[in-house]
């Protein structure tokens, strides 16, 4: 049958790919999982699920400001073709996507993450997969960002001053962990917002357990450290309760001898009070003087010794507390450890200083992971160059960097001994030195270097985060409605790298300038997501072709089905179909 070009709801957009990005969504299952969200407001026009998926999509489009879907200089909620490819009626105005916001609360934000983690996880497994495949460890990366706002501002709830873009400043603090593949692409894993005083290593452990929940892989726990931990503080325990014993009974003769010595003064002031021999009389005339003398003593020894009592119990109390601790830890792992027979190798977990205070350090090799990091203590390298000889082997590891290997190192706090290695950089006369630490056999310099220097992915996805989706401007001044904001940042970064491929089979003619695009995710959402292009929907197909004033000129996607037109013919030019079960136009491509 042959339908008329009229007949065809083709609608001009400003937003070509990001109707992409919609679409894909929809297949995934994504949106519909967002439209069984609670949230505690009331429907009058649109649903407030509708709006959350709106402000979904104006993230997606790189809007900075929440109120650029009405008034940026492509206003996305006066887009008409946006809607529908994201199943949406009409778009909202920002003002009441910002009530939305300010009504979703902690329930709405474990919902929303449970279905991002839903969409996220088959992408994530088959990563991890491929990586454990090829026999190469998984890579964590973690860090902290700051997100500053006005320092006269006291409407952001809990926000506090903390160091954020090498200064204090007021705000909060944004804590990541992404995994990195053999790809070198990063993979956001979680993330999660706090005040602007929060350090680095309290977010450690929530990082990584939120790692481990998304990849669904965790290490073997080093049970064997634990283990020596028990019997060192069993070694203590004992040690205080001997110590604490020997006090108790030099507390208890210190008592008697108190005891003893008012007892004997007594006596004698009763005797000097009656008839008394002379003799008698003289031998207590001796005695009395040295009785009274050593009384005092005896007083403060005996406050001395209960002082020293009480803290030796007390100590032994803590000490007990701790080892049942371990102990209950020790189960814990045990218990992990039965549950993952088949672990894979060590896992690293790359970090700045910030993240290596001793404790933090200790948690994280029992669980099995082999930390590579830096010392947080600036002075750690000062004493370590004490340590060296008069002429040490710097080894030239870069451009400006040489490194000198250390050896067993042994950071403050935590029981167990690292390799740590020192770098320099010359800055004009002199040098820079900071402390490398890391657990596990030791690599060459080069090797160390460069690969902890790859750790510099995470600072790139946190610039992306900042330049492309504009995660440093909170747009809602709720608590919930800031997690929203840094749960759809990180899906929105994964997004444009999981649909690449996607997009690359959707694509009708690849030219080298539709390649170059779809490889760069700032491009898909800077560019080619606010370029005009055409969208033809129905219901069993969408297709999307770029205006030739865009920045894609003439390039052709057919999303879903069949499209009405063939647009590698040339746009306008409806084509004959024959039954309504017809679902492979003469020369398309396979689509999704």
């Amino acid at each position: 049958m042959s339908i008329p070009l009229p007949d065809w709801p083709i609608t001009n957009t400003e937003h070509g790919m990001l109707v992409a990005f919609g679409e894909f969504l929809c297949q995934h299952g994504l949106l519909e999982q967002l439209r069984r969200v609670a949230i505690p407001q009331k429907t009058h026009r649109l649903t407030p699920q509708d709006k959350l998926i709106e402000f979904l999509a104006g993230i997606m489009s790189g809007i900075e400001h929440l109120q650029g879907l009405n008034c940026g200089p492509r206003p996305l909620a006066r887009d008409a073709a946006i809607a529908p490819a994201w199943g949406l009626e009409r778009m909202a105005h920002f003002t009441t996507v910002g009530r939305t916001l300010a009504a979703c609360d902690e329930q709405t934000v474990a919902a929303v993450e449970a279905a991002i983690n839903t969409f996220s996880r088959p992408f994530v497994e088959a990563t991890v997969q491929e990586v454990l495949r090829r026999g190469q460890p998984l890579i964590y990366d973690l860090d902290l960002t700051g997100q500053p706002v006005s320092a006269t501002s006291t409407s952001y709830p809990e926000a506090a001053y903390g160091w954020m873009n090498d200064q204090v400043r007021l705000g909060y603090q944004l804590a990541r962990v992404s995994l990195t593949p053999f790809t070198g692409e990063r993979i956001w894993l979680a993330g999660f917002h706090h005040p602007g005083n929060t350090l680095s290593s309290d977010c450690l452990r929530e990082l990584i357990t939120a790692a481990e929940a998304q990849t669904g892989v965790r290490p073997r726990r080093r049970v064997e450290l634990v283990r020596q931990r028990i019997e060192q503080q069993q070694a203590g325990l004992a040690r205080l309760k001997r110590l604490a014993q020997q006090q108790q009974t030099r507390r208890d003769q210190l008592r008697l001898t108190h005891t003893r010595l008012i007892g004997q003064l007594y006596h004698a002031e009763q005797l000097h009070k009656g008839p008394v021999f002379q003799a008698k009389q003289a031998r207590l005339m001796q005695r009395v003087p040295v009785w009274r003398k050593r009384l005092p003593k005896v007083v403060q020894q005996l406050a001395r010794a209960e002082q020293l009592l009480a803290t030796h119990q007390i100590r032994a109390q803590e000490q007990e507390t701790r080892l049942n601790e371990l102990r209950a830890w020790l189960r814990q792992l045990e218990a992990d450890n039965q549950a993952n027979p088949n672990p894979p190798d060590p896992v690293e977990v790359r970090t700045d200083a910030g993240f290596t205070s001793g404790e933090h350090l200790t948690w994280l090799l029992e669980m099995g992971y082999g930390p590579n990091t830096k010392a947080n203590n600036g002075r750690t390298a000062n004493a370590l160059l004490a340590r060296l000889p008069h002429r040490p082997d710097w080894q030239k590891v870069g451009e400006n960097a040489e490194m000198v290997l250390i050896g067993d190192y042994q950071l403050h706090s935590c029981p167990y001994p690292l390799t740590a290695a020192i770098e320099r950089f010359k800055v004009g006369r002199d040098y820079k030195y900071a402390t490398l630490v890391r657990y596990g056999p030791t690599p060459k310099l080069t090797d160390w270097f460069a690969h902890y220097n790859a750790r510099q992915t995470i600072e790139a996805g946190n610039k992306e985060m900042k330049t492309t989706f504009h995660v440093q401007h909170l747009m809602s001044r709720a608590p919930a409605g800031i997690q929203l904001q840094v749960l759809f940042t990180g899906l929105a970064a994964n997004l444009v790298r999981w649909c690449q491929p996607w997009l690359k089979d959707c694509a009708v003619a690849p030219t080298p300038n539709v390649t170059r695009t779809l490889n760069s995710p700032k491009a898909l959402v800077r560019v080619a997501a606010n370029s005009a292009a055409f969208v033809q929907q129905t219901d069993r197909a969408t297709a999307v072709l770029f205006g030739p004033h865009s920045a894609l000129p003439g390039a052709g996607f057919m999303l879903r089905g069949v499209p009405a037109i063939q647009l590698p013919l040339g746009f306008h030019r409806p084509c004959n179909i024959a039954t309504d079960s017809t679902i492979r136009a003469p020369n398309a491509h396979s689509l999704r």
